[in-house]
């Protein structure tokens, strides 16, 4: 079963709440970009409208792994990036140096939340706020090591919300100890040097199926990046029993 992509998203802005903006989201919001200019370019009348949220400066160890540079260190990751693609690609996207509050959500329009985020409070805060968002997709992204997934929904009987399908994502008594890392040599024993990227270009895919196709054949993707494998799960009939 194949999901469409509600006609308005194609003829209206498009506003996206990228929640994160690390080492998923940096990269994220850098294809956004891509994405925004080669919707014009195909004749999208609009394009992107993106709020980037994000409480956390720039670390020595985000550089690297992290799409900034020694210079940006101290300042916060929202307002680096939106600033440098700003004033690089003439655009009026905004940057929110705080945590994700959702009453401060976009007023009607064709919303797309992605949750860049990397624990599960932060998971259930976003969820809590989603009530402010009627029918806007919802796109949640995590990695591991080597291995990442990509949850894709819209609370429509085939594409329910990823926390819906999966509860134990926003659970957050299974948070474990948060560790912040103080060199990119320490970040990488958590996390593969690439496998945020990949997570990234796989949120980025959804988005493009979305508005080049028309649709979605597929809600979720699972990578394993040792393994080499790459698993999609395919919508089903609402109507299955």
């Amino acid at each position: 079963m194949k999901h469409i992509t509600p006609p308005e998203f194609h003829t209206q802005p498009v506003y996206v709440e990228l929640i994160g903006a690390g080492a998923t989201g940096s990269h994220i919001l850098a294809g956004l970009v891509r994405l925004h200019l080669a919707m014009l370019e195909l004749g999208h009348p609009y394009g992107l409208r993106v709020r980037c949220w994000d409480p956390d400066t720039v670390s020595h160890a985000n550089i690297g792994r992290q799409l900034f540079v020694e210079s940006e260190i101290g300042i916060n990751k929202a307002i680096t990036l939106i600033s440098r693609y700003n004033y690089h690609f003439g655009l009026e996207w905004v940057a929110e140096p705080r945590r994700f509050h959702s009453e401060q959500y976009f007023n009607g329009g064709n919303v797309i939340v992605i949750a860049a985020v990397d624990s599960r409070k932060s998971r259930a805060e976003i969820n809590a706020g989603m009530n402010n968002y009627p029918h806007a997709y919802l796109i949640d992204c995590g990695c591991g090591r080597d291995f990442g997934q990509i949850h894709c929904g819209n609370g429509s009987p085939e594409l329910p919300y990823p926390w819906v399908k999966h509860p134990e994502l926003i659970d957050a008594s299974k948070d474990g100890i948060r560790r912040s890392s103080c060199s990119m040599a320490d970040s990488l024993e958590h996390h593969g040097l690439f496998i945020n990227q990949f997570v990234a270009t796989g949120v980025l895919e959804v988005l493009w199926q979305l508005f080049r196709n028309g649709g979605l054949d597929y809600s979720e993707l699972y990578f394993n990046l040792k393994t080499g494998r790459m698993t999609p799960m395919m919508i089903q009939s609402s109507l299955t029993v």
